[in-house]
Parts: structure tokens; sequence; C-alpha cells
């Protein structure tokens, strides 16, 4: 999980480049760029858990979502942060269908807490990283990314049906992921739903899940790993010619 999160990370920081705009569904005015002194923040601190020193992140992630939070927070009724235009048009359509004034930023803010909870889990204190994430998810419900993570913590927790139902939001989610990460966040929430399914017992339904993925990630060594291991309890189980 966490050499993959790093990976991803690097192509999150990329994203920081743009200014967050804000949006609005018709026939709301949308609000111009403004200067974002946020984003220097929330690279740093990508930068710093990327390097595996999340305690020197923790307090620029901090910073920044207390830039975000005192610069838009009262923008609009409803506020999300998305990382590109789909996403982002569907926020503005949830706003619509509710007939409430929303705005749509762009990917720093929910990163913000992101990268926070990422360093929580770094520093042992899932509690507070749990809470981390899951403000992350209300500012973007469709990352299918964070759902993830956050799932990850109920995983870290032993909370096994919680886990799996993180996870497959995480896979709905991922249909909406922009087009060069859709795979790698697919087969990463099949994969999370896999290891719960095994901790409930569900061996076929995990094999299931895995033989998915690979069809989407032929020769991932993870999920091949995980169908030996599958495999191999298999053939523990008490059964015809199988000793108990």
């Amino acid at each position: 999980m966490k050499l993959f999160a790093a990976i991803l990370l690097s192509l999150l920081v990329s994203a920081c480049a743009t200014q967050p705009e804000a949006t609005s569904p018709p026939p709301s005015a949308a609000v111009g760029k403004t200067v974002d002194a946020g984003a220097p923040l929330v690279q740093q601190a990508a930068v710093l858990i990327a390097a595996k020193r999340p305690a020197q992140a923790l307090p620029l992630a901090d910073q920044a979502i207390a830039y975000y939070e005192s610069t838009y927070r009262k923008s609009a009724p409803l506020v999300y942060s998305a990382r590109w235009p789909v996403e982002s048009m569907l926020y503005a359509l949830e706003g619509h269908k509710a007939n409430t004034n929303s705005r749509v930023y762009g990917i720093e803010w929910g990163l913000a807490y992101f990268l926070r909870g990422f360093a929580l889990v770094d520093l042992h204190r899932l509690p507070e990283a749990r809470a981390a994430f899951d403000d992350a998810i209300k500012l973007s419900p469709r990352n299918s990314k964070y759902l993830s993570e956050r799932a990850e913590v109920d995983i870290a927790e032993r909370n096994w049906r919680p886990a799996l139902e993180g996870f497959q939001k995480a896979l709905e989610s991922a249909d909406l992921s922009p087009p060069e990460l859709k795979t790698a966040e697919t087969t990463r929430a099949l994969r999370g739903m896999a290891f719960a399914q095994i901790e409930l017992g569900n061996l076929d339904t995990a094999q299931a899940l895995h033989e998915r993925a690979l069809q989407l990630d032929p020769g991932n060594e993870k999920s091949l790993n995980e169908l030996r291991y599958i495999q191999s309890r298999k053939a523990r189980l008490p059964g015809p010619g199988r000793p108990i």
C-alpha cells in the first residue's frame, strides 16, 4: 500500500500545479481564479510524505487545510474538491439537482486532508487519520483513491465489513477516475475487497475479485501472490480426501 500510494502521490503533486477554480451549476456564475497560497504547502507535504517524513508533512498539510477552510468554506452551501473536469461536473450537478448553490474547487483542498490522513497513518494515529480521510471524502465523495485509503484504516483496525463496503464504494467511484489512474484505482479497490473477503472467510469470492483485477492488470504480483495464498488456504480446508 505504501509504495503504491507514494507513486500516486507523485502524480497528484503534478496536478497541484493548477490553481483551484470555483465553478457553479447554471445559472450561477463561476468564480474566477484566485491566488492559491495553499498549493505550495500541499506540494511540500506530498513530497515529505513520499520521502517518509510524515511528522514534517503534517504541519504543512494542516496549514493548507486552515487556508482552504478560511478561504473557501463559506463560499457556498455545498463545496467540493475535484481532480479533473468530469468529477467537477458531477459535483456541480449535485448542487443543481438539490437546487442549492455549490462551488467546486481544484484538487488541493481535498488533497490536503488526504495528506493529513496519510501522515497520521504513518504516525500510527489511526482515529485522527480516519477523521482526516472522512473530511477528504466529504469534499471529494467520488475520489476512488481517498475511499480506498479510508478503507485501509478499517483493515488496520480489523473492521472487515466496513472495509469491504469502503472498497466497494472505491470500486464504483473508479468509473470516474482520470483515464491514466482508472486501472490502478480499480484494481486497488478489487484487491482491497478481496483482502476483506479472505478475512471474512469467503475464499471463492476473494479469488474471483483477484481474477477480475488480473484481467485489467495481467501479471500483477500482489494479486498473483494472493491467489497462491488463497489456494494454500483452500488446500487446508476439510473436504473429501483431505485430512481434518
